[in-house]
């Protein structure tokens, strides 16, 4: 658990760059306590004032008073034997929290060999880094046709709004958060079919709300298109996407026959009933 907090809490190098626009809104004394947290890791789990003083690069006073702010919310501890300080159990529901997006992948693989079998096209598995507005992708199973260059990998990350797995969860995000992030950090063009304005994509979030899955028309990548549906998990929140991906010819064909879009749908159905939710049909729908 304290490699999974060290992840999600690393330095300065893990962190996501922001644009100057969103860093003059950073709190330096935040910042300052998730470093401290950042230190902790699975080799070295307990440290002295002084040591994490000269790890931070900060004075004891300073580092005194982050301890004892964090300690108060349960995030650090003393060692009562030894006095030196550990990840307190509040890191411990956090890494609650990212294991049940890892749980999402083993609940969900049968499912998604399955559908790779059914449909023989790339199946992919993700999560949303609602801080990046990015893809994350915990699977991929390779088609079982060629499709050339595919740039999806497991770990690898892709733009929300340009995906179908990223616009099946960003629908279910709010609005105005959606507008207020692509506001100040734009729409990258990819391809021809890559959306460029903000009420568009917010159009097309709302029939994706309707109708409960999503589709990239090409609009990453050249020539890949894409079918995605939302998994829910036992508070009817998204908690991830499945998708079906590959050659635009191939994929159009599927949908021409009319099965594409409902063996993914029944699939993240699957994956949310596996979740816990009680009704993952009628969610998102």
């Amino acid at each position: 658990m304290v490699g999974i907090l060290w992840g999600l809490c690393r330095g300065r190098k893990g962190r996501f760059r922001l644009t100057s626009q969103r860093k003059r809104y950073q709190i330096r004394a935040v910042d300052r306590a998730l470093e401290l947290l950042g230190v902790f890791s699975t080799a070295e789990s307990e440290f002295t004032l002084t040591e994490l003083s000269a790890r931070l690069n900060l004075n004891p006073s300073t580092t005194y008073r982050l301890l004892v702010t964090l300690e108060s919310r349960d995030y650090i501890e003393q060692n009562p034997e030894s006095g030196r300080y550990r990840l307190g159990v509040a890191c411990l529901r956090l890494g609650s929290v990212f294991l049940s997006q890892v749980d999402l992948r083993k609940r969900a693989l049968s499912l998604l060999e399955r559908l790779r079998d059914e449909c023989k096209e790339a199946v992919h598995l993700a999560i949303l880094d609602r801080h990046r507005m990015e893809v994350v992708y915990l699977e991929k199973l390779e088609g079982l046709m060629p499709i050339g260059l595919m740039s999806s990998r497991v770990g690898g990350r892709a733009p929300a709004y340009c995906t179908g797995l990223g616009k099946s969860m960003l629908a279910y995000e709010e609005e105005e958060v959606v507008r207020e992030f692509y506001t100040a950090n734009g729409l990258q063009v990819y391809t021809p079919h890559t959306i460029t304005v903000i009420d568009d994509l917010l159009r097309e979030l709302s029939e994706i709300r309707k109708r409960g899955y999503a589709i990239d028309n090409a609009e990453h990548e050249p020539d890949v298109k894409c079918v995605a549906a939302p998994v829910w998990s036992h508070q009817h929140a998204v908690v991830g996407a499945i998708s079906v991906s590959g050659p635009v010819e191939r994929i159009d064909r599927l949908l021409a026959e009319g099965v594409l879009i409902e063996k993914v749908k029944e699939t993240a159905n699957e994956a949310s009933t596996r979740m816990g939710c009680p009704e993952p049909s009628t969610s998102g729908g």
